[in-house]
C-alpha cells in the first residue's frame, strides 16, 4: 500500500509501538504516588509533558493530555469560553476551520454566544483586516489553525496573535486565543509565546503516534472550566484514569518528530514538488488548490482534476493500492461540496474533482513515481467516459 492520506491519520511508527507495548506490560499501574509502579507511571506522564512543553516553549504544568485532538479542542474552547465572564459574549473563528472547531462554535451559538466566521482569500489565508474588525469589548475567544487540513495553507497565526493582543489592551480584557495545531505539527515549529497563544490543541495520530491521544496547552493563568466530570487524576480538566500507554506513544512520536525534523520536512517538500511537477507536466485541466511553494505545508498537495469526479479517482487509486482523500461531495457524509474549496472560490465542479495528497516522512520517490504512473491513465480513462468533455484544443 502507498499511503498518501497522512493529514487524516498516520502510521504508528515502529518505535512508538514498542514504547506502548513496554508500558502496556510493564508500567500499567494507575499513575499515583506511594507505590513504585504507580510512581513510574506518573513519572512517564510528567516526562511526556516536559518533552512536548520544551518543543513549543511552554512549561510542563501547561500540558494536559486528552482523548484526542477533537477532545482537546472541546476542553479548550468550551472550558475557557464558558469560564470567561463577558457581557453579551462573542466568539471568532474562520469559515475554513476543522469540523471539530466549527461544531464547538455551533454548540456555543446555541448557548447564546454570537459567532463571527472570518473569510479567507483564494489561497485560504485569513483576512486579517476582517479579523481585526471583529474584535471588540464583547469578544471572548478567537480560534484559528496553524495549517489548513484540506489545502495546506500555512496560516498567519503569529500576526493574528499580535492583533488579538493589541485588541485585548484596547478593550480592557483578555481575549483568549486558541490555535488548532494538529495538522501543523508534522511540518511546522511552534513557539507559543511568539504566537501569543493561550490554548493550543494537538493530536498524536498526525505525527505517527497512536489514535485516541491528544494534548492541550493551557497558558498559566488561563481559566478553563471542566466539561466532563469524574475522579480527578493528573489533571482536573481530564478526569478518570489517563491513557498511560497512549501518552507513552505520543511522547515517543514527539521525540522522533524533532530528532530529524528539518531533514524530514525538506525531504517531504522535495517529494511533493516531484508529485506536483509530474501532475502539471502530464495531466491537463488541473487546478492547484491553496498556495504553492513555501506558503503551503511541505507534506501537502490538493489538486482539482476538471471534468471528472474526485471520488472516482480516489476509488480507482485505492484499487491500485494507493490511498488518497477527496473533497468530492459524493464521498462526504453531507453530500455537499467541500466547504473549504467553496470558501476559496472553487465552484461545485472544481470541488467535486479534488484530490488531496498528504505525505509523511515514510514516503519515498518510488511512492510518488508509482502514484503518477497509476494516476495518469485513471484520469484519461475517466475523462474519456465522462459526459462533460474538455474543450477541443
Amino acid at each position: 500500500m502507498i499511503y498518501l492520506d497522512n493529514f487524516r491519520s498516520t502510521m504508528v511508527a515502529p518505535e512508538v509501538w514498542e514504547a506502548m507495548r513496554t508500558v502496556a506490560i510493564e508500567k500499567y499501574a494507575v499513575p499515583a504516588a506511594f507505590t513504585q509502579c504507580g510512581t513510574e507511571a506518573a513519572e512517564l506522564i510528567e516526562g511526556a509533558q516536559s518533552r512536548l512543553a520544551a518543543a513549543i516553549g511552554a512549561s510542563q504544568s501547561e500540558i494536559v493530555f486528552t482523548g484526542s485532538g477533537t477532545d482537546a479542542i472541546n476542553v479548550g474552547l468550551l472550558g475557557a469560553t464558558r469560564a470567561a465572564v463577558i457581557d453579551k459574549p462573542e466568539i471568532v473563528t474562520s469559515e475554513i476551520e476543522h469540523p471539530a472547531t466549527l461544531a464547538v462554535y455551533k454548540e456555543l451559538e446555541k448557548e447564546g454566544y454570537k459567532a463571527h466566521y472570518v473569510k479567507v482569500n483564494s489561497e485560504g489565508c485569513y483576512d486579517l483586516d476582517e479579523l481585526a474588525s471583529t474584535l471588540n469589548e464583547h469578544t471572548a475567544m478567537v480560534s484559528l489553525m496553524g495549517v489548513n487540513h484540506m489545502i495546506g495553507t500555512i496560516e498567519p497565526i503569529s500576526r493574528a496573535g499580535d492583533l488579538i493582543a493589541e485588541a485585548s489592551k484596547r478593550v480592557g480584557h483578555k481575549i483568549l486565543y486558541h490555535v488548532d495545531f494538529a495538522s501543523a505539527l508534522q511540518t511546522q515549529r511552534l513557539d507559543v509565546n511568539a504566537v501569543k497563544a493561550d490554548l493550543v490543541s494537538f493530536s498524536s495520530n498526525k505525527i505517527h503516534g497512536p489514535k485516541g491521544v491528544g494534548a492541550l496547552y493551557v497558558r498559566k493563568g488561563t481559566k478553563v472550566m471542566p466539561i466532563t466530570f469524574g475522579a480527578e487524576s493528573y489533571s482536573p480538566l481530564v478526569p478518570g484514569t489517563p491513557n498511560t500507554m497512549g501518552i507513552a506513544g505520543f511522547d515517543k512520536a514527539v521525540e522522533l518528530l524533532y530528532a530529524t525534523f528539518d531533514k524530514d520536512v525538506e525531504r517531504m517538500r522535495s517529494l511533493v514538488n516531484r508529485l506536483e511537477s509530474g501532475i502539471k507536466e502530464r495531466i491537463p485541466y488541473i487546478l492547484i488548490n491553496g498556495p504553492e511553494g513555501e506558503e503551503r505545508a511541505a507534506s501537502h498537495l490538493c489538486c482539482s482534476f476538471l471534468y471528472i469526479e474526485g471520488e472516482a479517482i480516489m476509488m480507482f487509486l485505492n484499487m491500485d493500492g494507493i490511498v488518497v482523500d477527496t473533497g468530492s461531495a459524493c464521498a462526504a457524509a453531507t453530500l455537499k461540496p467541500n466547504y473549504i474549496l467553496m470558501a476559496i472560490g472553487r465552484n461545485h465542479e472544481e470541488a467535486h474533482g479534488s484530490i488531496r495528497f498528504t505525505l509523511s516522512r515514510y514516503n519515498t520517490e518510488a511512492d510518488v513515481d508509482t502514484t503518477l504512473t497509476k494516476l495518469i491513465p485513471i484520469v484519461e480513462r475517466l475523462r474519456a467516459q465522462s459526459t462533460i468533455k474538455p474543450p477541443v484544443q
